[in-house]
């Protein structure tokens, strides 16, 4: 992308919000900040509603939940990029559904979080590999039975290996694993939790 992405930021901790400006600003124009704030509500009320991609921590001091942020915040137009401290399952869980594009950690090298920023800013799902197990390793009450192979492939495939090298790791063909990922997918849509992208899945 050769266009200059903008971005905002919310978190409860000013002094995030002032590094989110620092290492942004080591990027020579290429990512700006337009807007930072304690609240998404205080964010979408002025510049940050028009931001290409605004940074989202979870767990904010106003009682405010994540999948409500995350829905106010996609309701207004900008993607979601989750910055959060917190790798806990049911939260990044709730994240994505509520529409969140990516999630990454806050500890993630600043690198990592700006290739996160022009991978959501392109509208393509970005999760950090850390994170991976959580959603190779679903202990939601409406989860559906998988056969051990299905298993076996979303886990592969939820660590990001692309289709081939999931085959090959699983010694069978990649129009098998594409099977076993659409018996997948149609297993959570039939439990009512439709997964149609890779990050959903």
């Amino acid at each position: 992308m050769t266009d200059v992405i903008s971005i905002a930021a919310v978190d409860d901790h000013p002094i995030i919000l002032d590094s989110v400006e620092n290492w942004v600003r080591a990027e020579h124009g290429e990512i700006q900040v337009v807007a930072t704030a304690a609240t998404v509500a205080e964010l979408l009320a002025g510049p940050g509603r028009e931001a290409d991609v605004v940074l989202l921590d979870l767990d904010l001091g106003d009682g405010t939940t994540p999948e409500v942020n995350v829905a106010e915040i996609r309701a207004a137009g900008p993607e979601v990029l989750v910055l959060s401290a917190s790798d806990r399952p049911p939260a990044v869980r709730a994240a994505i559904r509520a529409g969140a594009r990516g999630y990454a950690l806050k500890h993630e090298h600043a690198d990592t979080i700006r290739s996160a920023i022009r991978e959501v800013a392109a509208g393509r799902d970005w999760i950090s590999p850390r994170l991976a197990y959580i959603f190779a390793s679903d202990d939601a009450a409406d989860r559906p039975t998988l056969s051990n192979q299905e298993r076996r492939a979303l886990q592969l495939y939820a660590t990001g290996l692309p289709l081939k090298s999931v085959a090959k790791r699983m010694a069978i063909s990649e129009e098998t694993v594409k099977q076993y990922l659409g018996r997948v997918r149609q297993k959570y849509t039939v439990a009512g939790r439709a997964a149609p992208t890779k990050l959903e899945l």
